[in-house]
């Protein structure tokens, strides 16, 4: 008989650098509501953690991309940025949305564009100043526009937060 071992998981993310938290596409994870919510601990649903560290911290090469590019698939290339049909239309796709859907717009190309030329240290950096929370500083959430640290009360009666109220 096996004896079951009841392990907790570990609720923050893993610590990760700048380049880490860039996803091949060229979305940083430290936007979205999954990673915020791991690293804020706020659950989706009472007692249910969304458990993401980011793409590359969880050994995918990209959520958005990965299926529909053998490229990426096959770890051919780092960033979108390397490949020759940079950007295709599966990025520009992905862009659009975010574009028009999201609390406020991301541009996947430019950012990629500037890892490129600047590093993503310096990509990272100028998101927080961009989209850092006027109270304490902490990233705003590109899904609902909320900041994980300080809007933890208006979080908590979202039925989903990952959309608007």
């Amino acid at each position: 008989m096996r004896k079951q071992i009841n392990k907790k998981p570990d609720l923050k993310p893993v610590t990760t650098s700048a380049r880490e938290l860039f996803a091949p596409c060229g979305m940083y994870c430290g936007l979205c509501t999954s990673y915020l919510s791991k690293k804020y601990t706020i659950p989706r649903r009472p007692g249910i953690i969304s458990y993401c560290d980011g793409c590359r911290p969880r050994g995918k090469t990209c959520s958005f991309v990965k299926k529909r590019c053998d490229i990426l698939l096959n770890h051919e290339i780092d960033f979108c940025y390397e490949c020759k049909k940079f950007p295709c239309a599966v990025l520009e796709k992905i862009q659009e949305a975010y574009m028009s859907k999201s609390a406020y717009s991301y541009d996947f190309i430019q950012s990629q564009k500037e890892i490129q030329k600047k590093g993503s240290d310096f990509v990272q950096k100028k998101l927080h100043k961009e989209h850092g929370c006027k109270k304490c500083g902490e990233i705003i959430c590109i899904h609902n526009g909320l900041c994980y640290n300080c809007d933890k009360d208006q979080l908590a009666i979202m039925k989903n937060y990952r959309n608007k109220a």
